[in-house]
């Protein structure tokens, strides 16, 4: 098996490192203007965007803004944002927030040099049409969650169907990566745990392999399973811990990039497939969308194929410290219990109640999206886990 390792982001790591490094970087490079892409506006409230203006007013470099990207990033605006690149000849996006304003702007970056393509639908569901590289980006993380700073994809839906979609070009990736975990502290508790199963997902989908995994590999997953549950406890009793904040940050990165399935075929993504279709319907926050669907996925596979169990046994024994799939089990469901995330679909404030009409979108969503609408056999698969859920 021949083998490929490929970290691309520069990764600067701490305390004031945006205020450090973000200067020297723009200067090495010759920036003069960037696209500065955030969300709702929490980097004003925790400092993160004024720290960018200074840097950027030192060094004398043209900041042009684009506020309101959202969680599940919708294509219209990200097309909008193109155009505004475009119009203003940016040098260079900086992606400041989680990883939904990164997966914006890395699909903002490829439309902004390759205007053939007239909506960003388009670009998805047909990235082999690009012929020119993405403009240059740079990450600022504040959401220790999707690892998107690592790599070339996205996840975006379509603000008319709902359809949610994954879509990579490779010279989208980040090139740099700032992550300053003081930056985390405001966060929510929610947002917190929502990020905490993301990354744990990444995490057991990439181990959950099917083929002989890279035993280095598997026990690099292990040991950052091992972390996140370490951070995940302390952060139940005091949000605030700043060492739990930092490992966690750190783990998010390193959960999802070439080491996280070196040596292997890549992992199972269906969890990931199924729950784009949950969050695409009703807008759900991703990680909690993950948290929903995992356990009930992992279960039937372990009753339906051996390799699930025998991969289940080794996560049960060196992450949670139990010996049988119902103790691996009950200690998945104290652990989503502990981040306060939901079992049911119902939990979600964004659901009051889930019609024969809504079962069928979920289902033809998976369908359409990753089996052509042929209705193969993670559809019905997807039709046993959807219907399981609402019981």
């Amino acid at each position: 098996m021949s083998n490929k390792l490929q970290i691309i982001p520069t990764y600067y790591f701490g305390r004031d490192v945006v205020k450090q490094k973000l200067g020297d970087e723009l200067k090495t490079r010759k920036i003069k203007k960037i696209l500065l892409a955030y969300g709702g506006g929490s980097i004003k409230k925790n400092g993160l965007y004024q720290e960018i203006l200074e840097v950027a007013k030192k060094y004398r470099v043209t900041v042009i803004e684009h506020q309101g990207i959202e969680p599940n990033p919708r294509d219209v605006g990200i097309y909008q944002a193109s155009l505004k690149c475009r119009l203003n000849k940016v040098d260079l996006i900086i992606a400041a927030g989680g990883g939904s304003v990164i997966d914006a702007a890395k699909v903002i970056g490829i439309l902004a040099t390759n205007p053939q393509y007239k909506n960003t639908w388009d670009y998805i569901e047909n990235p082999m049409r690009v012929t020119k590289p993405s403009i240059p980006l740079f990450s600022i993380i504040t959401l220790a969650a999707t690892g998107s700073e690592n790599n070339s994809g996205s996840v975006i839906t379509n603000a008319k169907t709902h359809y949610k979609q994954s879509v990579g070009t490779p010279t989208a990736t980040p090139i740099v990566c700032f992550e300053d975990p003081k930056y985390t502290l405001t966060l929510s508790y929610w947002q917190t745990a929502c990020g905490i199963f993301d990354i744990f997902s990444h995490l057991c989908e990439q181990y959950y392999d099917l083929t002989k995994t890279f035993n280095w590999t598997k026990e690099y997953l292990l040991a950052n399973m091992r972390v996140l549950l370490s951070c995940a406890k302390k952060l139940a009793k005091n949000d605030k811990d700043y060492d739990a904040r930092s490992n966690l940050l750190w783990t998010s990165s390193w959960a999802l990039n070439d080491l996280a399935h070196f040596g292997t075929a890549g992992g199972d993504w269906t969890v990931h497939r199924f729950e784009h279709a949950v969050s695409g319907l009703w807008d759900v926050e991703h990680g909690a969308g993950l948290a929903l669907i995992t356990p009930v996925y992992l279960k039937y596979m372990c009753r339906h194929n051996k390799l699930f169990q025998k991969y289940s046994l080794e996560i049960a024994r060196s992450v949670f410290e139990v010996n049988t799939l119902p103790l691996f089990f009950r200690k998945l469901e104290e652990f989503i219990k502990l981040l306060k995330l939901p079992t049911k679909y119902t939990d979600f404030k964004q659901i009051n109640k889930v019609s024969a009409a809504d079962m069928n979108w979920l289902i033809n969503h998976y369908s359409n999206v990753n089996e052509n609408g042929k209705n193969g056999p993670k559809t019905k698969l997807a039709r046993i886990i959807f219907n399981t859920i609402k019981k």
